[in-house]
């Protein structure tokens, strides 16, 4: 497991960083907010256009259903930004290219759009 955040009070708060750890919780803390707008996104997603739709009544029924929302989601289900393709056919297409493509990322330090080779 991994519990994913940004660094608000809540989450930096010793008694919760423990509780996550005795429960073998692994700790990821966005530096910056445009990551953690990226998890956010995506839980957004799952939560709205699955999760709402299927309605589930029971823990089980929700583990199962975040299970299939989360595999739909990389597999099938085509992203804009990744040119119609889920994120497992852009994965493998991307192993195929011999120079790696480029990418634009948000530069936070100069508040510009900067274009970079991917890794």
């Amino acid at each position: 497991m991994i519990h994913h955040s940004d660094r608000g009070s809540q989450y930096t708060y010793g008694v919760y960083l423990e509780l996550l750890k005795q429960h073998h919780c692994s700790i990821s803390m966005s530096l910056i907010a445009q990551e953690n707008a990226y998890a956010e996104r995506i839980h957004r997603t799952i939560k709205e256009e699955y999760l709402s739709h299927w309605n589930p009544q029971t823990y089980e029924q929700l583990l199962r259903a975040v299970k299939k929302a989360v595999d739909h989601y990389n597999t099938k289900r085509p992203h804009n930004h990744l040119n119609k393709l889920s994120p497992v056919e852009f994965e493998n297409q991307w192993k195929l290219f011999k120079q790696l493509p480029l990418l634009t990322i948000f530069d936070n330090e100069n508040i510009n759009k900067k274009t970079v080779n991917a890794i």
